[in-house]
């Protein structure tokens, strides 16, 4: 905990994490679901600013702008790199979406430029009113919102879980 608070320090959007790091918002996640199981064991809130703060970034506080949680929030990822979404919902981020999902987020942004969509997959890149997400970019970290982007837009079973483990944690206390 005390290594993700020191990076969140330094960080300008409060990331406990290391955003070139694969897994990057689950682990997320699970610093705030240990914040939460810290205070619970010990009766110590002292990182009860850092748990909302790690919330804040997973849904939007981030230097993307985005939340992670597909359908959580005003900008969510639209073209994730999974089957059943691309193929049979929608990838305008209206109407049927794999609400809830929870994808990787940043990653290193070098690994994106190894970019493979799976075979019969439809074509889908989203990116922001004003430009691509790539201005956002920094400090080696890059995320962005294309079907071929299994890096940063692949949700995953173990991810959603962690974040609904983390936000029942949260919601149980208030």
């Amino acid at each position: 905990m005390e290594t993700g608070r020191k990076r969140a320090a330094e960080d300008p959007f409060r990331s406990g994490v290391i955003p070139t790091d694969f897994d990057a918002v689950p682990h997320t996640f699970g610093l705030l679901a240990t914040a939460e199981l810290y205070a619970r064991v010990t009766g110590d809130h002292r990182y009860d600013d850092f748990a909302a703060q790690q919330r804040a970034w997973v849904f939007g506080a981030n230097a993307w702008g985005t939340s992670f949680v597909v359908g959580a929030g005003d900008l969510y990822p639209h073209c994730l790199q999974h089957q059943v979404a691309n193929l049979a919902m929608s990838r305008t981020g209206r109407g049927d979406i794999l609400r809830g999902a929870v994808v990787n987020g940043p990653n290193d942004a070098d690994l994106l430029k190894e970019q493979d969509a799976f075979d019969g997959s439809r074509p889908c890149s989203f990116a922001p009113e004003g430009g691509p997400w790539s201005r956002y970019d920094g400090h080696g970290a890059g995320y962005v919102d294309d079907v071929r982007a299994w890096q940063t837009v692949e949700p995953a079973d173990d991810f959603t879980s962690t974040a609904l483990y983390a936000l029942s944690l949260t919601a149980a206390r208030s």
